[in-house]
């Protein structure tokens, strides 16, 4: 299913360059005929040949219009110049995702995406000898001077949607628009239920008891099921155990409570259902993961 994707995407982008020649040789052809008729207003003189020529023109272009339209998928991004975007060798990028220097000197990061270290061999292959543009998405740099950014092809493509849907990439909600974050969590859904790339391993998704001390500081993707909801003046608490000293929480920020509304979530109907949260797990006390964007919180029942 990944692969067909993969084709159709493809044929998408072509049909993107059948538009744009298609746009060229309708303006020629338009200016010639305005100009061997002598003036502008007297097109309508063409012959019934020319009539037809430009009938079908306008069919086939408002097709591949609707074509176009169909190819700016939800995490497309529009692109003014892309001369002025700095760039990478994928290889470099995939290898440092969380820190590597473009072209023009800016350490980056990969935003929204995690790249794990259990990678096997051979399977960046096709990524590793290409050399991709970085578009910045926020302005300014974190604490550690690195700016979040994304890597598209010489096509303006995202390739963050191929890394997804090939199970090169996990996603990790960020920047990225919700609608985008929902659909890359789509293909990472169907990554998964074909078992490609990482996802052949079953231990990437962790269960609520199998949160140790050893994965304190480490990204998971867990599943569990939620046993109860609390809420203070601040914070909304996930439970997934009784002993939140010993259990895995998820907290939410009170401020961020609308952006979860937004996105769909009911927590008050969440309780004793089956989600998956994924993020950096903290210790305080006990094992926790804030929740700071909804797209970290899915409901599996």
């Amino acid at each position: 299913m990944a692969g067909l994707n993969v084709r159709v995407m493809d044929l998408l982008r072509l049909s993107h360059r059948c538009w744009n020649f298609l746009v060229i040789v309708t303006g020629a052809y338009l200016f010639i005929g305005a100009f061997l008729e002598g003036t502008p207003d007297k097109i309508g003189r063409f012959t019934w040949e020319r009539g037809v020529f430009l009938r079908v023109l306008l069919s086939l272009g408002s097709f591949l219009l609707w074509i176009e339209a169909i190819r700016a998928g939800p995490c497309d991004r529009t692109v003014d110049e892309a001369a002025d975007l700095p760039g990478v060798m994928m290889s470099e990028a995939l290898a440092r995702p969380h820190k590597f220097i473009a072209s023009d000197g800016v350490v980056y990061y990969l935003s929204d995406l995690w790249v794990p270290d259990r990678l096997a061999d051979g399977m960046l292959s096709d990524f590793d000898k290409r050399f991709a543009l970085v578009m910045p998405v926020a302005s300014k740099s974190d604490r550690w001077g690195r700016k979040p950014a994304i890597l598209i092809d010489q096509n303006l493509s995202d390739l963050t949607e191929k890394l997804v849907e090939r199970g090169l990439a996990m996603v990790r909600p960020q920047f990225r628009a919700f609608n985008c974050l929902k659909f890359l969590l789509n293909l990472e859904n169907e990554a998964r239920r074909e078992k490609l790339g990482l996802w052949t391993d079953k231990t990437l998704i962790s269960d609520g008891n199998s949160i140790g001390y050893e994965k304190i500081g480490g990204f998971e993707v867990v599943e569990a099921k939620l046993i109860s909801v609390g809420r203070t003046r601040s914070k909304t608490y996930l439970n997934f155990g009784e002993r939140w000293t010993e259990d895995l929480t998820g907290i939410i920020q009170r401020g961020k409570l609308s952006e979860f509304s937004q996105f769909g979530h009911d927590l008050a109907t969440m309780k004793g259902k089956h989600v998956r949260l994924r993020g950096v797990v903290q210790l305080n006390r006990g094992p926790l993961i804030e929740l700071g964007h909804p797209a970290q919180l899915e409901l599996l029942d």
